[in-house]
């Protein structure tokens, strides 16, 4: 008879054994390992479904269109939309082809007001999802599993779907709350739900001081060329995947980075730059013009030589809470840097426009001279907006009827979420008919069934 001990040692021994055969059969079969880039190959398929990491475009510097990218992560709220994007957007700054700028919200579930953002997809934004919980635990995120994943971007997907009454197809972007990606799990779930892009991976080999270098947006068909300074990054091959680097920025902590005492430190979100010294508006803008001119016109070297910008699409990726208080002086600062770029006589090839209008120009990449010809419409510029001023087309639909307040009794202990919570969704579903509340008791959370808290269809794309 076999000891109890060296039963229980066998049977460990076993199942570790068998758990690393499932992993090593798993991976075989979901993860073919990408490999460097096979430019004939790539360019075979086109610009519309490969893009090698690493390259810029196939027009010259001097004709290209320098990109630029305002996004908001998590809730869209009204206190946001009214203290500050109502003013960014109302029209005041335009870009060269005379058309409003607009931006990119990462949406997560609590507090977001639905029919704002319907609203502000029919005002030409994208919408894309940044999770239903956003958790506050960055080991959480690093190891989801592909279905988990799927739960919280898909399951955000289905509620911008459902209770901002629009196209779920629409959503084909995410970024991962802290940017903490999750490697090849996050690509493959990506990948297998009809995702275009991700925006949650940082660059600062490309970026920072060498922002001169910026790294263009690039599709996963082959090995990437871009650091990984948040682990784990992907090593598999996700064809026509796209991923839009974010370009870090240097702050103005100087002489915090000790590899280089006469610069500030590097941030990939806005709101996490440190600004020491003057808390002012003109300061603000001073860091801001820094960094876009890096990118937009070139910057010296640490051997003093001048290295002219590639103008690879630059973002400004921030939470709205950076304005919020005693921080006016942020949101004046950055309202005085898009005042200076959207100066069209002294910026005719900086246009502002949302992650997934940059990355159609990448798939179709044109000379300025053809931006500028085909000017407003949409139905051949990237960065048009005619459908948009004239509401035609598929802004024509998905009417949200306006909002409605629904009160819910919430019990959600994994994320801390008990009591009394609100959020406000359209009075009218994607097709038109009516939509009530869901129940008291069924707070669209995580969960199949609870996604869009009983409400129908709950479609995705």
């Amino acid at each position: 008879q076999i000891p109890t001990m060296q039963l229980a040692h066998c049977l460990c021994v076993l199942i570790l054994l068998c758990s690393a055969a499932a992993i090593h059969q798993y991976k075989d079969q979901a993860c073919a390992v990408a490999e460097r880039c096979n430019a004939v190959e790539c360019d075979a398929l086109g610009p519309e479904n490969c893009h090698c990491s690493g390259n810029e475009t196939i027009i010259n510097l001097a004709d290209r269109p320098q990109i630029v990218y305002l996004t908001f992560d998590d809730a869209f709220t009204d206190l946001a939309e009214t203290q500050f994007y109502r003013s960014l957007f109302n029209g005041t700054y335009k870009n060269p082809n005379g058309c409003d700028i607009r931006a990119t919200h990462f949406l997560t579930q609590s507090y977001t007001d639905y029919s704002l953002v319907n609203h502000y997809w029919h005002m030409g934004h994208e919408m894309a999802s940044h999770s239903i919980t956003h958790r506050n635990d960055v080991k959480y995120w690093q190891n989801l599993t592909p279905e988990q994943w799927k739960d919280e971007m898909v399951g955000m997907r289905k509620m911008i779907g459902q209770f901002a009454s629009i196209d779920p197809c629409e959503i084909r972007g995410m970024r991962a709350p802290f940017l903490q990606g999750g490697g090849d799990n996050m690509f493959r779930m990506l990948k297998d739900n009809n995702f275009t892009y991700d925006c949650s991976w940082p660059t600062r080999s490309f970026g920072y001081t060498d922002a001169m270098n910026g790294l263009y947006p690039y599709t996963l068909d082959y090995q990437t060329a871009q650091d990984c300074p948040i682990k784990p990054c992907p090593k598999c091959s996700y064809p026509g995947m796209w991923v839009q680097p974010m370009i870090d920025l240097e702050d103005e902590w100087i002489g915090s980075n000790p590899q280089c005492p006469t610069c500030g430190n590097v941030c990939s979100m806005l709101d996490g730059c440190v600004i020491m010294g003057e808390q002012t508006k003109e300061h603000v803008y001073s860091m801001l013009m820094k960094n876009f001119n890096r990118t937009y016109n070139g910057d010296t070297d640490e051997f003093g030589q001048f290295m002219p910008g590639n103008k690879a699409p630059w973002g400004l990726y921030m939470h709205a809470a950076w304005f919020f208080g005693e921080q006016a002086w942020h949101y004046d600062g950055y309202k005085m840097f898009l005042n200076e770029i959207t100066n069209n006589a002294k910026y005719p090839d900086v246009f502002i426009v949302p992650i997934k209008d940059g990355l159609k120009y990448m798939q179709k990449p044109v000379p300025m001279q053809v931006l500028n010809a085909w000017g407003n419409d949409d139905s051949k510029s990237p960065f048009g907006c005619k459908s948009i001023e004239d509401q035609t087309g598929k802004y024509a639909n998905f009417r949200c009827g306006g909002g409605q307040s629904c009160r819910f009794n919430v019990t959600e202990p994994d994320d801390g979420i008990f009591g009394e919570r609100y959020m406000k969704i359209c009075k009218y579903k994607s097709d038109q008919t009516r939509q009530n509340c869901p129940e008291e008791t069924n707070y669209p959370w995580l969960g199949e069934k609870n996604h869009c808290g009983g409400n129908s269809p709950c479609a995705d794309c």
